[in-house]
């Protein structure tokens, strides 16, 4: 093939990505304005709200969960909201903020593994088509899911990086350690990693790559440290350290998060083998047939038919018939098909396994670490494998088509990696466009809310109506800044639509045996809320013993509808004049 003849057919195959990555833009963007999520999404948005309505990370916040990676989508969240005025559509915003994040990013993994010809297009597509969760905001989850893989795209690069690349790639494992505290093991082992390392390679008088340098380490080192500083210069120009003092410790006791690490490390492969367990139980023997056979490559075929038989009926079971966050479970099996990929091939590539694939994996302990969502956010984490994987699954192909004839096989090879990787996609584009969390599959979504937070967005016709009656509830109260508001419930999209202040620990729901209010009211009196609205768990809320904290000082029922409305006396005389009631 002449030089002329590559060009045309690189310039082919960019023209075909263009079209492809438009259309699915499109389609995403359209796609956005369906579904409500009463929970996460609105979680991560109110986060956001909080800190630019003035109030401090690590000190009014106690949910470990958002806060910390709200610093880094602040300035993002002040412009957008600046622009606004009004929190009026901002989960519409907050949707478009996150698709063009995704964008940029597919955009990034196709530079990187453009030169792989066509080959590029599975872990770039597969990516862009996949949401966490369905769920298309800026949280923890799409920073950490997202930047990792930028992070070890660049790192397992055959190339010699300069030390203004090496800063950058400190400042985003910094933005990772902030989606997810635990990250930092993994950036620790890596330093010990370069220091042994480089100390092996100077007694030899020789000089590792450069990625293993323990030198470009402490340039990464600095990057991350600009991260730091920036940080705690914001959370410093808000707040004390007498206030961190006293507030981080309840954070980090967080009871939704308390789990010993042991327990959690032993109910990592316990989730994975209950969630997957003849998979696991098939691909064992395959993995070991493999491993004992010395002519595996040329038995490929064999081992990933076999393999194919394991996984493809838990990709059809995530897809269509498992209910509860469908999307993230289906994400993990293609990993373990990729895996015997590379095991099978002759030419394998040894650094996209070392440097992306393996901290990959390494990587979904640390989110089971830090999770209390188990084998939801694990299967997450298990797509960072399956991206990179089907680069694994492109070289066996190409190694097959090499070793056999027409005929001989190769049909096989095509039908059998046709029907894993059709699978795969043509069962993550679905969920995408079909599924949403807390909501009802895409096609119920028929009533759109004309106002609030979720305006234009489309759920269903008994959602919405659910929606506007809260809103009217809401407008009666009169709510203002001078008021702390408590919402009892899976709502955290109220706050969000109220002038008042959050008068809570976390815009996330109350449990009823949560202590923690008692301790957070101890520490900020003036939080605590001369308003609460029970948009649900009433008569459960009312018979816990958190209610005390509220009967005790004889708050009374004002009002009694969609919701539930508990006011201070001073509050309650003062809406009983403005209503009449």
């Amino acid at each position: 093939m002449n030089v002329r003849t590559m060009q045309t057919d690189r310039r082919r195959q960019h023209l075909i990505f263009i079209g492809l990555f438009l259309l699915l833009q499109i389609i995403f963007i359209a796609r956005s304005f369906w579904g409500f999520n009463t929970a996460d999404e609105m979680y991560f948005i109110g986060c956001s709200e909080r800190i630019f309505r003035g109030e401090k990370i690590l000190i009014d916040e106690w949910n470990p969960t958002q806060q910390l990676c709200t610093f880094l989508l602040h300035p993002i969240y002040c412009l957008i909201r600046t622009a606004m005025g009004t929190t009026e559509g901002i989960v519409m915003a907050s949707r478009f903020v996150y698709l063009a994040y995704s964008a940029v990013l597919t955009l990034f993994f196709y530079l990187r593994f453009q030169r792989r010809g066509y080959a590029s297009f599975g872990p770039v597509f597969l990516f862009a088509i996949f949401a966490p969760f369905s769920i298309c905001a800026m949280s923890y989850n799409s920073i950490e899911f997202g930047l990792l893989p930028v992070l070890l795209a660049v790192l397992s690069a055959r190339m010699e990086h300069s030390v203004p690349e090496y800063i950058l790639c400190g400042i985003l494992m910094a933005m990772i350690v902030l989606a997810n505290p635990f990250a930092i093991l993994m950036y620790v082992a890596y330093g010990l990693l370069c220091l042994v390392v480089t100390l092996r390679h100077r007694k030899r008088g020789t000089r590792p790559e450069g990625a293993l340098q323990f030198q470009n380490f402490l340039w990464m080192t600095l990057g991350a440290c600009i991260i730091l500083a920036l940080f705690l210069a914001f959370i410093f120009q808000r707040g004390t350290l007498a206030e961190m003092v006293a507030n981080v410790p309840h954070i980090v006791g967080d009871s939704e998060h308390q789990q010993g690490y042991w327990y959690k490390t032993w109910r990592y492969f316990h989730l994975c083998f209950k969630n997957y367990r003849w998979m696991f139980v098939g691909l064992g023997v395959v993995y070991l047939a493999t491993g004992l056979d010395r002519m595996r490559c040329e038995h490929g075929l064999r081992y990933m038919i076999l393999a194919s038989l394991c996984v493809v009926p838990y990709l059809f079971y995530y897809t269509f018939i498992f209910e509860n966050i469908t999307v993230n479970y289906q994400m993990l099996p293609l990993a373990f098909w990729c895996l015997e990929a590379y095991l099978v091939t002759e030419k394998r590539d040894k650094r996209l396994f070392c440097w992306w694939y393996l901290p990959a994996m390494v990587f979904t302990l640390l989110v089971q670490y830090a999770t209390n969502t188990g084998i939801v956010t694990l299967s997450v984490a298990y797509g960072m494998c399956s991206w990179v994987g089907l680069l694994f699954v492109a070289d066996w192909i190409r190694e097959e088509k090499a070793r056999r004839k027409p005929g001989t096989g190769w049909r096989a090879v095509c039908v059998c990696s046709a029907l894993v990787i059709g699978f795969q996609f043509f069962g993550t584009f679905f969920l995408r466009m079909t599924y949403d969390w807390g909501d009802e599959r895409g096609w119920k979504l028929t009533a759109q809310m004309k106002r609030g937070p979720l305006k234009n967005v489309f759920t269903t016709p008994e959602m919405a109506e659910w929606y506007g009656k809260v809103l009217d509830e809401i407008d009666r109260l009169d709510l203002t800044e001078k008021d702390e508001l408590m919402v009892v419930g899976v709502a955290p999209w109220i706050y969000l639509y109220t002038d008042a202040g959050c008068g809570n620990y976390s815009t996330w729901q109350v449990h009823e045996g949560s202590t923690q209010l008692y301790d957070y009211y101890d520490l900020h009196p003036d939080k605590f809320p001369d308003v609460v609205y029970m948009a649900h768990w009433a008569e459960e809320f009312m018979a816990c013993d958190l209610s005390h904290l509220f009967t005790d000082r004889e708050y009374e029922t004002v009002y009694q509808g969609t919701g539930t409305v508990l006011m201070s006396p001073e509050r309650a005389a003062v809406f009983r004049a403005e209503t009449g009631n």
